[in-house]
């Protein structure tokens, strides 16, 4: 169960992709599997419930990977807040070039390693 989606802006667009949302809200909501690769952001809740697909995004609105029981997410800049509620199973890879990303995880059930 799954496909592969590469989403990314068209070429010559004008603005930064690495600094727009290109996905929007909720995207991944209880995925099952399948691969998502996109050059840009994605909106808020991403990948919640997610159980189990595979994913590469420039980075994410609040409340990502919340509830998240399966998978894998890399997130290749900034997340919002409360990142990972909830989260009980798969794995995140966040970049955190800004030293930032431990005040924006919720460190209820997510443990963040260096």
């Amino acid at each position: 169960a799954g496909g592969l989606l590469a989403v990314r802006p068209p070429v010559g667009s004008a603005f930064r992709s690495h600094e727009a949302s290109i996905i929007g809200n909720t995207c991944l909501y209880g995925a099952t599997g399948g691969r998502l690769f996109a050059a840009g952001r994605a909106g808020e809740r991403f990948a919640v419930r997610n159980s189990g697909a595979i994913t590469v995004v420039e980075g994410i609105g609040d409340n990502g990977c919340e509830y998240m029981t399966g998978g894998i997410v890399c997130v290749l800049g900034k997340t919002g807040v409360n990142f990972g509620a909830g989260m009980t199973g798969g794995f995140a890879y966040v970049l955190d070039e800004d030293g930032e990303f431990r005040k924006r995880v919720n460190p209820e059930l997510v443990e963040v390693l260096d």
